[in-house]
């Protein structure tokens, strides 16, 4: 499974608080690394804010995030995608004066978030030039339109180095950026007026390539020149449309938001399902060979030295609550219990009339586990088999229902659907093309002591093929909200994997997107249904910041209760 350490979830969450704070934006987080805004992708921004940034050496993590937070505070986001230029340069330099606008901005209460971002975009620059971006005139130029306007606006010089190697091309440019600088700085802020003399710097620049490259007309020349100093800037050109129709997207009502899932839920195809399966894991063992799966299990577990009883109550404060289940009489205050109304007239001193509710403190919560059976996992199903084990057994010590599902392929490289789609004649998109297997080691009604057998069935190397994860997410969930039937009752699905789904007859037949699509499409649903929460443990790279809520998962040697303890504080974290 891939590696996502609780210390990363801790930096992630309080990273994304810091923002929150700064901006005012509730929705603003991280996910994986990567800046979410109102559940998506935030997508570009200004190149020396970028979230990698944050482990950086020479960086000043705290800059990044106070230009992000004060991004989010005084950027009209609409507005500056809706006027931003088209072409690499262009839009680079558009970004990067509108964060310099807002970072300059900053008001004087919060002289600590100017400082930082002050900091960090220097920093920035120094590491731009040492890396040789100022080597080539397109760098250079850059280079000496960001320091300029840096400078005027926030009325702070350079390092004497960087003004050194930029003071010759300030010089030139002197005459016709003398105007604009003063524009810049006298409407910085009014976004709109601002953005309009950014386009006229933008305009300057622009001719000034031209007249540079006029003697040169090579387009894959100065193409290979533009492209060698944004490799050095790390820079992808937004695309407007796209953008602007992801923000349009957001503003449908969920209702309709509903509508149109459900439509695409509905397009995806399954060429034949009368070879899926859906059977208990451990009746497809030998008893002799689950005994000694078992064994192992509880070897593995008793090297563990887990703490259960500070584990139990951990999961008991988070998941309970006090409930009340009936009346309590004769108390010293309260609401007056009528049967004793006639005590009061004949013993006024006697104050024991009084009812009040008893608190009974009950664990509101059902929570399923999917366990994702590839190929790839197979390494791992111990350590995954004793994690989940455990936790299943502090969970329902704590008083909170479990169910414990698999999912994978009877088969590899489409086993039968796929021999007679060939027989067939191959008809295009054929749709999923594979048996479907999906597999319950512990189910609701059992308890943890009497599944124990099944978990063990995860040690079985036989049942790890490939994965088609969409289907799998689409039935625990069902399965999971057809046992809950209070409306108030906490419901989490979470899902072990490691990457994208993988069929390799599907992929062929209908190409590469299908399985991961249907599988962001059911991510989708699960987080609209109502009382519900889908979490996310040790999912690759690709797909991770899909999940809103993720659970830690460390290196391979790491101690089992290090994991359930960790994945206590995460679920706490959520909750607050």
């Amino acid at each position: 499974m891939q590696t996502e350490t609780h210390l990363e979830f801790e930096q992630q969450r309080l990273h994304g608080a810091m923002i929150r704070a700064l901006s005012g934006e509730s929705s603003a987080q991280f996910r994986d690394w990567q800046l979410f805004y109102k559940s998506a992708p935030f997508g570009v921004i200004a190149p020396h804010l970028n979230p990698e940034y944050l482990k950086a050496s020479w960086s000043h993590p705290r800059g990044v995030i106070d230009g992000i937070g004060l991004r989010l505070r005084y950027s009209n986001i609409d507005l500056h995608h809706s006027l931003s230029p088209e072409g690499l340069i262009e839009s680079l330099m558009f970004e990067v004066l509108e964060q310099i606008r807002v970072e300059s901005i900053c008001p004087d209460d919060l002289i600590g978030g100017k400082q930082n971002t002050q900091a960090q975009f220097v920093a920035w620059m120094q590491q731009f030039i040492a890396n040789g971006g100022a080597e080539g005139s397109i760098g250079l130029l850059l280079i000496t339109i960001f320091s300029t306007v840096w400078m005027r606006l926030n009325a702070l010089p350079l390092p004497q180095l960087m003004q050194d190697i930029v003071e010759s091309t300030r010089a030139g440019l002197a005459d016709n950026m003398g105007v604009l600088l003063v524009e810049l700085k006298a409407n910085r802020s009014n976004q709109s007026t601002y953005a309009e003399t950014a386009l006229r710097v933008i305009d300057l620049v622009s001719d000034f390539i031209t007249e540079e490259y006029r003697n040169n007309p090579s387009l894959r020349t100065k193409r290979k020149k533009q492209s060698a100093t944004i490799s050095q800037i790390e820079w992808i050109p937004p695309n407007n449309a796209s953008i602007l129709s992801k923000r349009n997207t957001q503003e449908v009502s969920i209702n309709e938001k509903r509508r149109l899932l459900k439509k695409s839920l509905s397009q995806y195809r399954i060429y034949i399902q009368q070879y899926d399966t859906e059977v208990d894991a451990k009746k497809t063992i030998r008893p002799a060979q689950l005994a000694i799966y078992q064994a192992q299990l509880n070897e593995e577990i008793a090297k563990q030295n887990i703490p259960w009883a500070k584990l139990i109550r951990n999961y008991q404060q988070i998941f309970s609550s006090n409930t009340s289940k009936r009346w309590q009489s004769t108390e010293v205050e309260g609401l007056i219990d009528r049967r004793y109304l006639i005590r009061a007239a004949t013993s006024p001193l006697q104050p024991s009339i009084y009812k009040q509710h008893s608190q009974k403190l009950e664990a509101q919560a059902k929570i399923t586990c999917l366990i994702d059976c590839s190929g790839s996992m197979k390494e791992q199903r111990l350590k995954i088999a004793a994690c989940v084990d455990s936790f299943v057994r502090v969970l329902e010590q704590a008083g909170i229902q479990t169910e414990v599902l698999g999912y994978s392929t009877n088969a590899w490289q489409g086993g039968r659907p796929f021999k007679e789609w060939r027989k067939q004649g191959q008809i295009p998109n054929p749709g999923r093309l594979n048996e479907r297997a999906h597999w319950i080691f512990k189910d609701f009604n059992t308890s943890w002591r009497r599944s124990r057998p099944g978990i063990a069935a995860l040690l079985r190397p036989e049942i790890y093929a490939e994965s088609i994860d969409g289907e799998a997410l689409l039935w625990a969930a069902e399965r999971l909200q057809k046992n809950s039937s209070t409306k108030n009752l906490n419901t989490k699905l979470i899902l072990f994997s490691d990457g994208c789904p993988m069929d390799r007859a599907t992929i062929e037949a209908n190409g590469e997107d299908l399985l991961k699509d249907h599988l962001l499409q059911a991510i989708t649903w699960s987080e609209q249904q109502p009382n519900f929460q889908l979490w996310g443990c040790g999912i690759g790279n690709e797909l991770r910041s899909a999940f809103k809520n993720r659970l830690s998962w460390g290196q391979l040697e790491g101690k089992i209760g290090d994991h359930i303890t960790n994945w206590a504080k995460e679920f706490k974290s959520n909750s607050n």
